[in-house]
């Protein structure tokens, strides 16, 4: 078993907030789509459209990968600094790994470098 002691808090920030962008490219167009159709809106209840309303279709599709990669990086810095604060007290999580020796993953490793 080896343990998780600390976290390189960019190297988290920089996956976490990568991540987050594509959710709000797929977030915002769904938004976008559920502009151009209000029916489906008054499922999630009128205030939605409201708020919806001030704001263009590019608006909507631009901000919401902005909005939640910006999030994400706060958010994911965050939990990095308190993981590694709280992993010096109780040790980290532990993992189990497992070398994989195979033939395929050398190959696989040498083809994408």
């Amino acid at each position: 078993m080896y343990r998780i002691r600390k976290i390189t808090i960019l190297s988290l920030a920089i996956t976490v907030t990568s991540i987050y962008f594509v959710l709000g490219i797929i977030f915002g167009i769904l938004i976008a789509l559920l502009k151009t159709n209000p029916t489906y809106v008054n499922i999630f209840g009128q205030d939605l459209l409201q708020d919806l309303s001030k704001l263009s279709y590019w608006q909507i599709i631009l901000l919401y990968p902005i909005a939640y990669a910006v999030g994400g990086f706060v958010l994911s810095i965050s939990v990095g600094i308190i993981y590694n604060i709280v992993a010096g007290t109780t040790g980290g999580v532990a993992v189990s790994l497992v070398k994989d020796s195979t033939e395929s993953f050398e190959k696989d490793k040498k083809g994408k470098r």
